[in-house]
């Protein structure tokens, strides 16, 4: 990824605190809360860990002196060896119990919402970029086709069709669509309350990171976040942690500027109209609305491509009303026999299993037998995996042989020892009969 773009002038540095978009105060009790950390510090190490300017640090630390909150050890050129006063320590001490955070320098949350929407996302993807990024995936032409245009318009994806079929594949691979970066805050601040937003776990940072940012700011990939069985509207709110008294961000504030995939769309804790009726005015509107134990409510950007993933039938999770507010919707169903020997031929590649001019067609037949006569795209890959395992378990030689292909079956398919016999209660059609998936399937 090309990072080495011109800085817009927002993204620099700002080098006094007339540029700086939060109060003094805010600089000065971080800059107590770090101090506190350790028994003596530098102004020079305090700016580079409050990620400011020495300016700005300077200014705060004069300040500070000047209140007798700070002792000077020794000056060497310009920098201050300082450490904290017994009434510097108590002050510091009595900042923490209110708000322990002491890391890198909040931005304000208008700049973080300028920024944001500065650098929405805008896509210019056509198909030899979908085809060149989904590549590793085999996909039938009718998919590629409806993936390019749902992704170019940046609106809600709705991804639906049985299990095993590689819908959340496909939502994960719809992030390398993207061809440029993002910024993300450290923290932010609003009414005097922080909210940590990077996120390690979730923001992939660039390495190295460029020069001449603002280094309050992380520059990072576009973000990819999932959230699944798991979710409740908790998670979609400010949480502050009782220890630490920080905000941490909620998940589509994390997503800002990526994706969000809800996968397993309507096996929440949360009923799916619930969950719809939460966005109905960020999938619209492009804001979102939160708010501080306080009670003060405030509006965020919401520039988040949400996508859903089911295996549910969508007649079941709401009506043509709750649809609408998705703009595009995908069946993904079984593949071709092409296309299910093309994925059986790489599986077996990439975990180094031979196959012989029957392998195929074995498969097939094992997958359509125990699979209620279906070949979705997960069976090549996961019965390569077991073949692989019970060959290394047993010391054959990696390879499709009968008696191991019906071992690897027996392993994967619910109630595989009855074979040919089991019978499921479910109709095989009964999950998938909305007319938009007969549309699909057509």
């Amino acid at each position: 990824m090309d990072v080495q773009l011109q800085i817009p002038d927002i993204l620099r540095p700002p080098s006094s605190q007339a540029e700086l978009d939060i109060d003094i105060w805010s600089v000065e009790d971080l800059f107590m809360r770090r101090a506190v950390i350790s028994d003596r510090s530098t102004t020079a190490r305090m700016a580079q860990e409050l990620g400011l300017h020495g300016k700005i640090v300077l200014e705060a630390f004069e300040h500070l002196r000047a209140r007798h909150f700070l002792d000077v050890l020794k000056l060497e050129g310009n920098v201050y060896h300082f450490t904290l006063t017994a009434t510097g320590r108590e002050y510091a001490l009595s900042s923490s119990d209110r708000c322990s955070y002491a890391g890198i320098a909040p931005v304000s949350m208008d700049l973080y919402t300028t920024v944001t929407m500065m650098l929405r996302a805008e896509t210019r993807v056509n198909h030899a970029d979908v085809v060149r990024e989904f590549s590793d995936l085999v996909l039938n032409k009718k998919i590629i086709e409806r993936i390019g245009p749902a992704f170019s318009a940046q609106q809600s994806i709705f991804f639906y069709g049985p299990s095993g079929t590689g819908k959340t594949s496909l939502a994960e691979r719809l992030v390398r669509l993207y061809n440029d970066w993002i910024v993300v805050p450290y923290a932010i601040e609003i009414d005097r309350q922080l909210i940590s937003v990077y996120d390690p776990t979730v923001h992939k940072a660039v390495t190295p990171q460029p020069p001449g940012f603002d280094k309050r700011w992380v520059v990072c990939e576009r973000p990819f976040v999932i959230a699944g069985g798991e979710l409740d509207l908790s998670m979609l709110q400010l949480k502050r942690d009782p220890i630490s008294k920080v905000y941490g961000a909620p998940l589509q504030m994390k997503a800002n500027g990526g994706i969000l995939l809800i996968d397993d769309f309507g096996r929440q804790m949360v009923q799916p109209g619930a969950l719809l009726n939460r966005w109905i005015i960020p999938l619209e509107r492009r804001i979102d609305f939160l708010a501080l134990d306080s009670g003060l409510k405030f509006q965020v950007p919401f520039e988040v491509l949400v996508v859903f993933s089911t295996n549910i039938d969508p007649a079941k999770l709401g009506d043509e009303a709750f649809f609408r507010r998705i703009q595009n919707k995908i069946f993904i169903g079984a593949t071709s026999t092409e296309e299910f020997d093309e994925i059986l031929t790489r599986s077996a590649a990439r975990f180094g299993v031979a196959l012989d001019e029957d392998s195929h067609q074995m498969v097939r037949l094992v997958c359509r037998e125990f699979g209620r006569g279906r070949t979705y795209p997960s069976y090549p890959v996961d019965l390569i995996k077991l073949v692989k395992s019970i060959c290394e378990y047993e010391g054959y030689p990696l390879a499709i042989t009968r008696s191991v292909l019906w071992r690897a079956a027996e392993l994967y398919f619910t109630s595989a020892a009855a074979a040919g016999e089991w019978q499921s209660s479910m109709d095989p059609t009964e999950a998938f009969t909305s007319a938009s998936a007969v549309a699909y399937q057509n």
